[in-house]
Order: structure tokens, then sequence, then C-alpha cells
């Protein structure tokens, strides 16, 4: 553990933007009208959560994926996110988002509070980029693809699919 803690202090040599976003929600979300804009690719628009997403109804899992060279063919990471109800995991991995949303300043969503259920509505996202402060000082470079599925009674309802360009800074 020390280890891994050792690892997240060392200074960063990569950057990592967004390069694309996918999803399909059916009834539980719409994240349709989240845009890339700028040479920065600064993500806005809004996304759209149509229920409330309760710890014993809905649960999340994920993936991460690798392109090392852009070819389309990518490998699986053994960074994971196994099954658990939707709040743990909100807990538990939202830290790799806090430097990126900022309430009041670039989003109105409530990440920094850790809502539970996490609330129905329309939230805006603006100009956010990718930071990595809280981000491993080790990542593979390439084209990183993380896949998050919803779950409701078993059955995969919803899922989201950010690829993000992770280059060296030198």
């Amino acid at each position: 553990m020390l280890v891994g803690e050792a690892y997240m202090i060392l200074p960063k040599t990569y950057e990592v933007r967004f390069e694309s976003f996918n999803s399909t929600c059916g009834e539980y979300c719409d994240f349709s009208k989240i845009l890339f804009m700028g040479r920065d690719h600064k993500a806005n628009g809004t996304m759209e959560l149509k229920q409330d997403f309760d710890n014993d109804n809905f649960f999340v899992s994920g993936e991460s994926f690798i392109d090392s060279n852009g070819s389309g063919e990518y490998k699986k990471l053994p960074f994971t996110i196994p099954k658990q109800p939707i709040c743990k995991a909100l807990e538990s991995y939202a830290v790799y988002f806090d430097a990126s949303l900022k309430y009041g300043v670039n989003t109105d969503f409530p990440l920094d509070a850790r809502p539970c259920p996490v609330p129905k509505g329309v939230y805006y996202l603006k100009d956010v980029l990718i930071k990595t402060d809280d981000w491993p000082a080790i990542m593979p470079r390439g084209y990183f693809k993380a896949v998050a599925n919803l779950v409701k009674n078993d059955e995969d309802v919803a899922s989201l699919e950010i690829v993000a360009h992770i280059t060296d800074l030198f």
C-alpha cells in the first residue's frame, strides 16, 4: 500500500485529453448533449439523469482498455470496477474526477457531496478538462478507453464509454 501511495506523489510525465464519449442510456439518462470543443477538447453541454439512482436498485461496473498506437485494437487493462452499489462506487472512485469537476465552477452536479441516492436532474458541464491530480504517476500511453455499465436487476441498462488520449509531456 505504501508503494502505491508513493507512486501517486511522483511528478506526472503525461497529459490527458478527451477524444470521444458514447453512451447508451435509454430511460435512465441522456448524455447526448455533451460535446468536446476547441483545441483542448473541453467537455461542454448537459447530462440528464432521468431518475434517482439508489444503492438498493442500481449497481455499477467498469473496465478499461488501451490502444497504444491508435490502430483501434484495444487491449484490456487490469484497472476495473467490480460490480457494486452505485453510491459505494461514487464514494470510491469520484476522487479521480474531483480535480476535473468542481461544483459551482464547471458543473452543478454535486460530486463533492457524494450524494446518495444520486439525484435525478439536468446538470451542466462547462469547459471541463481532464486533470490528473489524483491519478497514478505511471499510466500507459495511447488511447485509454473507460467503459462503465449501469446495472439494474442484474441487467445492464446503460453504458458510458469515454476515450482519452494519454501522451508524454516532453
